[in-house]
């Protein structure tokens, strides 16, 4: 994925998720290796944690998405990232 130029500030998404607009406080992490993935909190609460694959897909680390949901959620954070 290509490197953010957020320098690993927090940053919000809004989307549709459980049929509800819901807003995700996104914090990126970096693994020791490197890999960038990304923590998802709704009003502090850690719902799931995501990392966007070489291929382009996103793909869940931990968390109890829909592979849907994951992708929306993926598709917002690159929304943001890649501006």
């Amino acid at each position: 994925m290509k490197r953010t130029n957020l320098q690993q500030a927090d940053f919000e998404i809004t989307i549709q998720l459980n049929g509800a607009k819901k807003t995700l406080k996104i914090s990126i992490k970096e693994t020791t290796d490197g890999v960038e993935y990304f923590n998802c909190n709704i009003n502090n609460k850690n719902i799931t944690q995501v990392r966007k694959e070489k291929d382009g897909n996103w793909e869940q680390i931990w968390g109890n998405l829909t592979p849907q949901e994951v992708n929306t959620v993926g598709a917002a954070i690159t929304a943001k990232i890649e501006v």
